[in-house]
């Protein structure tokens, strides 16, 4: 499934992203350590998958019911996870990579859904849109922590989040109980009549 959204991200930035040359420029998912930046040959398009958690404000606590005679399937809705990854772009002149990383966030900028000609796999199947987000200061890493920690120089990032689901649920059979209910009461009259002297 996570290879799916990386390989749909492949295809967004190819598609999408203006003057984009697939010869000339790479799209890679490794984390981007010193070792690696040392061995890159052309300019090269990193993103990163740095965080995955469950995004608790689409969380459904919904059931689909799917009848069949007095019987049925229950399932539960999809859990819906939000994939962080960090974009960089690397060059051997800055004025390229701040050209490039400019032209992917005016791209990203434009689909809040990711287009369906670009899904990929799982992806095309989908039980929702595919959402993302681009740039959200919630969800950026800390530069200096994160450059730190992969021991490579600081660089200019993009944070971009993309939301999927996720359906780990089997269908449950159920047993389709009819009930009917009555009504039982008493009714009563009032007759009001006149009183003569």
């Amino acid at each position: 499934m996570i290879q799916d959204v990386d390989d749909t991200l492949k295809e967004l930035l190819a598609k999408k992203v203006p003057d984009f040359d697939s010869g000339a420029i790479d799209i890679k998912f490794e984390m981007p350590t010193h070792d690696w930046s040392g061995k890159l040959s052309k300019p090269t398009i990193n993103l990163y998958l740095y965080d995955v958690r469950e995004n608790l404000e689409l969380r459904s606590r919904e059931v689909q019911l799917t009848r069949n005679g007095d019987g049925g399937q229950q399932r539960r809705a999809p859990v819906r996870i939000d994939l962080a990854y960090l974009i960089s772009v690397w060059t051997t002149d800055i004025s390229d990579e701040h050209q490039l990383l400019g032209k992917i966030l005016m791209t990203l900028l434009q689909y809040p859904l990711l287009p369906p000609e670009v899904l990929k796999g799982s992806f095309q199947t989908q039980a929702f849109p595919v959402r993302a987000w681009i740039a959200q200061p919630e969800r950026t890493p800390n530069a200096w922590d994160f450059w730190g920690h992969v021991e490579n120089r600081m660089k200019s990032s993009l944070s971009y989040v993309v939301t999927t689901s996720f359906d780990p649920y089997l269908p449950e059979d159920v047993v389709l109980v009819k009930t009917v209910t009555t009504h039982v009461g008493l009714k009563t009259a009032t007759h009001l009549g006149e009183i003569g002297s």
